[in-house]
């Protein structure tokens, strides 16, 4: 029951993606406005660290031979101080990859957010192979992104790979399921190219 919470919290976050990219390219301007989509994600994560927090009191608490001694196990570590989830890494990749979809600096977004200052620069380094990259492929579950060829050839090799962006807090196996080409960051790609070659 936990994991399929896990899952359906992760097929949230991909919705939300999802709407993103859609507002990004057929949207009205309002359907654009990235503060929506940091209050939705703020709520999303608290919630995720909420569901991770509970799970991990569960796992501890199973060994407790007694109800009490579990239900004192379990409150104990449930009661954690706030957390501030502006800072958390899940919650500043998430506006991250809005921000790149969205362009807040240049429709007019909030410049004044912290939380939302990100680089104008496009990543467009390949993380498996450290080149640039030419067919990016987005990873549905952790939303990575990968040189298509690179991530299929590393799949073939060993099918139990994980996403190799260091840090990442994705647990399975990426499958070749999970990759979809992402046509939007390859143009913005060769958007980029261009202008650093006419500078």
């Amino acid at each position: 029951m936990a994991d399929m919470f896990g899952a359906n919290l992760e097929k949230v976050f991909e919705s939300i993606n999802s709407t993103i990219r859609l507002a990004a390219e057929f949207g009205a301007p309002e359907q654009q406005d990235i503060s929506t989509y940091s209050k939705l994600a703020e709520k999303l994560v608290a919630i995720e660290v909420k569901y991770n927090t509970h799970k991990k009191a569960l796992q501890e608490s199973s060994n407790e031979v007694t109800l009490d001694e579990f239900d004192r196990r379990y409150q104990s570590n449930t009661t954690t101080s706030k957390t501030n989830v502006k800072q958390l890494k899940r919650y500043k990749d998430f506006i991250g990859q809005a921000k790149m979809f969205l362009k807040a600096d240049q429709e007019g977004g909030p410049s004044g957010d912290d939380d939302l200052q990100v680089e104008d620069t496009i990543c467009d380094i390949d993380p498996i192979t450290k080149r640039p990259l030419e067919i990016p492929v987005r990873n549905k579950k952790c939303n990575h992104v990968y040189e298509k060829r690179s991530i299929e050839e590393l799949i073939r090799n060993n099918p139990r790979t994980r996403c190799p962006v260091m840090g990442c807090a994705a647990n399975e196996y990426v499958s070749l399921g999970d990759l979809q080409e992402d046509k939007m960051l390859q143009h913005k790609l060769r958007l980029q190219r261009q202008n650093e070659q006419e500078m």
